[in-house]
């Protein structure tokens, strides 16, 4: 950590020896270490990140029926219509397509390449933050992705696909990244380097052809690391509590049913 520092052999041990003005900063940087490597974090984390995998198997199948649905316009509706995220209908007040745009994808390898990167993106936030959590605060920043995209494009602009809640689980990992290098005492280019790798991630994986709706990644990418921020003064043991879990969880799965439910009506 940069620190002037020398070991010196005593009786019972051997001793850190530092320079006075360096002693505070050296007893937290110890305590910091001591912090990140408990042993039973590893231990816990498993189930965490299964629980995790089992959401994101349940998000994927989810949006593999409403693929199979769009293609045979299942039970005579036409589920683009009524859940793309269109710019002006957003405008007008129709909040729940931010939402419902989420689920719906163009074609099969729109949603496997968005289902391998978002499942990648979720287990490793559901480590930190609990799968509940996790997945909520995704759909809350993919759908204020969503939200803002439509206040800048032309009224005729529409989109589908979670890609924006994709990148909002980016920016997510790379606010909470970046809150925890603050927080351990990492100082110039080192502490700025998780959201420079989430920026370069972005723009290596959210740049395609023409039919990439890249201003949806970005503000999914803003929406992301600005909720990151305070969420990262949630404390490791909130990721454990099954209750908070269970009732976020439950959240996201109340948003989405209840957008379509609007949607449909």
């Amino acid at each position: 950590m940069g620190l002037t520092y020398r070991l010196v052999r005593h009786p019972d041990g051997i001793g850190l020896d530092v320079v006075r003005d360096e002693a505070l900063r050296a007893d937290y940087e110890l305590a910091a270490y001591d912090e990140e490597n408990r042993p039973q974090a590893e231990h816990r984390s498993g189930e965490i990140v299964s629980s995790g995998i089992a959401a994101a198997g349940f998000a994927g199948a989810i949006a593999f029926l409403l693929l199979i649905a769009t293609k045979g316009q299942w039970l005579g509706v036409d589920w683009l219509a009524a859940g793309s995220a269109q710019s002006g209908l957003i405008s007008k007040g129709e909040w729940w397509r931010a939402i419902t745009a989420l689920s719906l994808h163009a074609d099969f390898a729109h949603l496997i390449g968005n289902l391998i990167l978002g499942s990648l993106f979720a287990m490793m936030l559901s480590e930190r933050l609990g799968a509940g959590v996790a997945w909520f605060t995704i759909v809350l920043a993919g759908a204020a992705g969503n939200a803002l995209n439509a206040w800048v494009q032309v009224a005729g602009h529409t989109s589908v696909g979670s890609s924006t809640a994709v990148f909002a689980a980016l920016g997510l990992l790379a606010a909470l990244s970046w809150s925890r290098g603050r927080a351990f005492g990492a100082r110039g280019m080192r502490r700025w380097l998780p959201l420079a790798g989430g920026v370069l991630l972005l723009a290596f994986l959210g740049v395609g052809d023409e039919r990439t709706d890249l201003y949806a990644h970005i503000f999914g990418f803003g929406c992301g690391a600005v909720l990151g921020v305070p969420l990262s003064l949630m404390s490791q043991a909130s990721a454990h509590r099954p209750r908070l879990q269970l009732g976020t969880g439950l959240a996201s799965f109340v948003l989405f049913a209840l957008a379509w439910l609007v949607a449909l009506s």
